[in-house]
């Protein structure tokens, strides 16, 4: 969704969110893809402000997620992690609450997020930060639009101040959203906020690299889940995933563990499920059986799968479709 230019229109969203596919499309004018992989109920949440180019969320989510997509047309985006439990991955580097993810429309980004995930973020639009940072010009885009999704290292300082800044617009007894009817305040914000974020962008680095052994092992994990996942028809064992790989059963474990702290066959069985799942919530989806759904994701002992169904969302294949189609 274009974000309007002008200085009185604003937009605010609120939603509070049970489903992983619902969170996903929680952010309009994003494409993403959630899925779910750690076990148990989906409680999550998704604040939303928009105004003059400039728009500033923040969500959170009780489950691990592994999760991809784009932004809307046009922007800048940075994240700032406020609470994590556990360890975080974005784009194949790590991310830590002492440091903040960067990207911008174009580039398709992945994160893989711990339980209890907590994250901040702005989408501005790339004009109106350049001005600020370059106000005298600048020929070229700067090393912060780098050309892939990149996790950076800020002044800790400056990045506690640019995430209380983030924060105390969320906050209900900071702030009004509907304040923002007032241009004046859309003019103040912006600009304590663009402020607050060049600071930050201008002291900062990029993250150190991951060692070569840490990316050779979330290749293989990301070879595993592209070959999983474009051979849905077919139950993928971890023997033929070796095979595929041309590595070991070992070695296949040790690099999910190492990389997402979860093995393969839990890994690519949530995949499988959360693919049941989400045609299992297609309100054009009526009339279809679960058992077909479920044996074209590779599913055929139907006892098992309603069980793994139900340890990984809290609920019975039957439970989701009867919801969709209320």
């Amino acid at each position: 969704m274009p974000l309007s230019a002008s200085s009185t229109t604003y937009s605010f969203f609120n939603r509070t969110t049970r489903d992983s596919d619902e969170h996903a499309e929680s952010l309009l004018g994003w494409e993403q893809t959630y899925n779910q992989l750690s076990p148990g109920n989906f409680e999550g949440r998704v604040v939303d402000i928009r105004f003059k180019g400039l728009q500033i969320f923040r969500e959170t989510t009780n489950r691990s997620i592994a999760q991809s997509g784009i932004s809307w047309d046009g922007c800048f985006v940075v994240g700032i992690p406020v609470t994590m439990r556990g360890g975080c991955l974005f784009s194949r580097q790590v991310l830590t609450r002492d440091s903040m993810l960067t990207f911008h429309s174009g580039q398709e980004f992945s994160l893989t997020s711990p339980e209890e995930f907590d994250i901040v973020a702005l989408a501005i639009r790339k004009e109106a930060l350049l001005d600020t940072m370059y106000p005298e010009g600048q020929e070229s885009l700067p090393s912060l639009f780098s050309n892939t999704p990149t996790v950076m290292v800020a002044d800790q300082n400056r990045l506690s101040e640019l995430r209380n800044c983030l924060l105390a617009i969320f906050d209900p007894a900071s702030f009004e959203p509907s304040l923002l009817r007032y241009p004046q305040v859309q003019r103040a914000m912006s600009s304590a906020i663009i402020g607050h974020l060049t600071e930050v962008l201008q002291a900062s680095n990029r993250a150190p690299l991951p060692t070569r052994s840490f990316a050779g092992r979330f290749q293989v994990v990301r070879e595993a889940t592209d070959y999983a996942m474009t051979h849905t028809s077919e139950p993928i064992t971890v023997a033929e995933l070796c095979q595929k790989l041309n590595i070991s059963r070992r070695m296949l474990n040790y690099c999910f563990q190492d990389a997402l702290d979860i093995n393969p066959v839990q890994y690519l069985r949530s995949l499988r499920l959360n693919g049941v799942r989400r045609a299992l919530r297609d309100p054009d989806g009526s009339g279809q059986q679960i058992r077909d759904i479920a044996a074209k994701w590779g599913f055929w002992h139907l006892p098992r799968f309603a069980a793994e169904y139900r340890a990984l969302f809290g609920e019975l294949p039957s439970d989701t479709l009867r919801q969709t189609h209320q």
